[in-house]
Parts: structure tokens; C-alpha cells; sequence
């Protein structure tokens, strides 16, 4: 794994996320007024430390993505594995009402331009015949996921580079958010806190583990994606119908014994999806999918809302868990409420013995 967060990357993150540890700067770009007051309010954001500084737009997610790359070459020879490895990147959704067809070339050529110059930034080379990219904001992920595993169970790929990247903190991103009242803010109190990030996880096929690797093998057991009616905006939330569905969907498919599972939410702060979560796990309940006594992880209060980048976020964190053990559970599920509609879940375990599954 690789990443480029607030707390750094991927081992410092999780270690520091487990610890409670959170990096929250002031935006030097913009500030807000409260109806009463003589002095701007800061807006609260959470950046990484130096490597966008300066940066915007496209730029910005170049330099996230730099970040991430770089941290994943400690780990992996990033040369070689860009030519035996698929590309499956979830990117920001800047595609404002286009229809399907036209928001996917959209993504495309967005995701083309950063990861290219990413590389090149690193003097890299990769063929890119075989990148993909897929917006569907914090569900974009678990979209890039489905669609690797798919190549990986048809056995046209043995290896994926499976990722998101975003950045919710550059200015134009944080004046919309204020324009529509949805940033927590001294007089604002249940809006989200913008952050960026970028993750990426190296996933190969099933194949044997030599029985000195000390690391466990992780596999990917289940995705899930469905589409809710988007309320943003309507004054309607949401029952949490559909995304329990997909909870529900992916414990199914798993094949972990036991009950106890970890979920990782990406609930943000704001009501609308606290409302939705709370509606799903209460169905979840209901249903005897769940008991009510799950732990559930929530990587916003860390680091903070990182958009497209939330579920690859999500993932590094609960495969860190597996291998520190630390991990309250030996599965975990990973639940994405995006504003664009999509609700999605995707499940880990750790494989009870070497060989088994779909790994990190």
C-alpha cells in the first residue's frame, strides 16, 4: 500500500489515526463570516504537510498522487509493477449533470493527465492501456474495486494497482462548500471538515504464500454498488434501505466465521448521512445481519472528508489493523454514502491460512 494524507503516509497514518492523532490547519485562502461578527472565522482543513502547498486544480492532485506513488515505492519496485499491473483509480466527479457516457470520458481524461504527469514528475514510464478510471465520489473506489476483480477473476490481470485520490481543501472547492452551507463552521456545527488524499493497494490474484512471509494474507471477499435517489438539496433523506442492502450483500458473500466484524464508515459530519447510517444500521439489526454492538471505525475524524479518495482510505486502514493485529475483528466492511447516489460496501478478511484469496 501507499498514501499521501495529513498524517502522513500509509504506516505513519494508520499508527497515528489509531492513536487519535489529527494534523487540522487553517485554509489561507478562505475564511467565513458569521452573522454577528466583526472578524473572519477560520475554515478548518486538513492538508498534506508541504507536498500541495501552492498547488490547485489539477496540479494539486498531481502533487497527491506523487505523494502516494512515493510512498508505495518503499514497498514495491514501482518501475516493474507498472508494467505487469492494471490501473483502476477513483478521481474526483467534476462532471456537473453530464450524462454517464460523457462524465466517464470526463473521468478518463482527468485521470490520464494526473496520473501521467505523476509519473513523469517520478520519471516513470507506465503503458497506459490498461488504466481506468471511475468517478462516484466516496463509492468510486469500491466502483474501481468491482471492476479490477473482475479482470482478475476472468484472469485478464494477475496484478491491479486499485486507488483513490482527491482533495476537497483547494479554494474554489472550499467557497462551493461554503456557498452551499454544508462546511462545519463556528456557526455551522454539523457540516463536514474538507481533507485530501490519495491511496493506492497492490492486489494479486490467488497464489501461494511462501510460509516465511510474516505479513497475513488479506483478501478481498465481496463488493457491492447500488444507487440511491440523490436528495442532496431536496430537504429528503434518505432510509437507509439501499445502503443497508449493500452491508447486507457483502456479509453474505463473506465466508469468515463468526459474527464480529469491523465497519469503516464515511460518515462526514453532516446530518444527512449520520441520518441514512443510522436508518441502515438499524435495518442491519433488525434483519440479524448485525447484532448492534459492532465496532465501527470512522477515518473522517482524521482525516477529515477526502472524497473519492475515502474508500481506498478506508481500506489501507483496516488492512493495516489486520497485519498490526490490532484489528477488532477478522473481517471488516468498508460502507461508501457518495452525494452522487452510489452506496457501497466491500468486505476483507484475514485468510486463516497462507495461499488463500484475492490479497494485498
Amino acid at each position: 500500500m501507499g498514501m499521501s494524507s495529513s498524517l502522513g503516509p500509509v504506516v505513519t497514518a494508520a499508527a497515528a489515526f489509531r492513536a487519535g492523532i489529527v494534523r487540522p490547519r487553517t485554509s489561507v485562502d478562505v475564511a467565513t463570516f458569521a452573522p454577528g461578527d466583526r472578524e473572519p472565522q477560520p475554515v478548518t482543513v486538513y492538508e498534506l504537510p508541504g507536498a500541495t502547498l501552492g498547488f490547485s486544480g489539477v496540479g494539486r492532485l498531481v502533487a497527491v498522487a506523487m505523494d502516494a506513488l512515493e510512498d508505495l515505492a518503499t514497498y514495491v519496485p514501482l518501475r516493474t509493477l507498472g508494467h505487469e499491473a492494471g490501473v483502476f483509480l477513483a478521481v474526483p466527479d467534476f462532471s456537473n449533470g453530464m450524462e454517464s457516457q460523457e462524465a466517464a470520458t470526463a473521468a478518463g481524461r482527468l485521470g490520464h493527465q494526473v496520473m501521467g504527469r505523476a509519473l513523469d514528475g517520478l520519471g516513470l514510464s507506465w503503458p497506459e492501456d490498461r488504466w481506468r478510471f471511475f468517478t462516484g465520489g466516496s463509492a468510486g473506489f469500491a466502483l474501481a474495486l468491482k471492476a479490477a476483480l473482475r479482470e482478475m477473476e476472468r484472469g485478464a490481470l494477475e496484478t491491479c494497482i486499485v486507488g483513490g485520490l482527491d482533495s476537497l481543501v483547494h479554494p474554489e472547492h472550499l467557497r462551493y462548500l461554503l456557498g452551499e452551507r454544508r462546511l462545519k463552521t463556528a456557526n455551522n456545527p454539523v457540516g463536514l471538515l474538507p481533507g485530501e488524499a490519495g491511496a493506492l493497494l497492490v492486489l494479486r490474484s490467488r497464489q501461494p504464500v511462501k510460509k516465511s512471509e510474516v505479513t497475513p494474507a488479506i483478501e478481498f471477499t465481496a463488493v457491492h454498488v447500488a444507487h440511491e435517489p440523490n436528495f442532496l438539496g431536496t430537504g429528503r433523506q434518505p432510509d437507509g434501505r439501499v445502503l443497508s442492502s449493500c452491508v447486507q450483500a457483502v456479509l453474505g458473500a463473506s465466508s469468515s466465521k463468526g459474527r464480529e466484524v469491523l465497519l469503516v464508515s464515511d460518515i462526514n459530519g453532516e446530518e444527512r448521512r449520520a441520518w441514512e447510517w443510522g436508518n441502515a444500521l438499524v435495518r442491519l439489526k433488525a434483519s440479524g445481519a448485525l447484532h448492534g454492538e459492532e465496532p465501527v471505525w470512522v477515518p473522517a475524524t482524521g482525516f477529515g472528508d477526502v472524497g473519492a479518495a475515502g474508500g481506498a482510505v478506508g481500506a489501507c486502514l483496516a488492512v493495516r489493523a489486520f497485519q498490526r493485529g490490532y484489528a477488532p475483528a477478522r473481517r471488516s466492511v468498508v460502507v461508501s454514502q457518495a452525494d452522487s447516489g452510489e452506496r457501497a460496501a466491500f468486505a476483507l478478511v484475514v485468510c486463516d491460512s497462507p495461499g488463500r484469496g484475492g490479497r494485498k
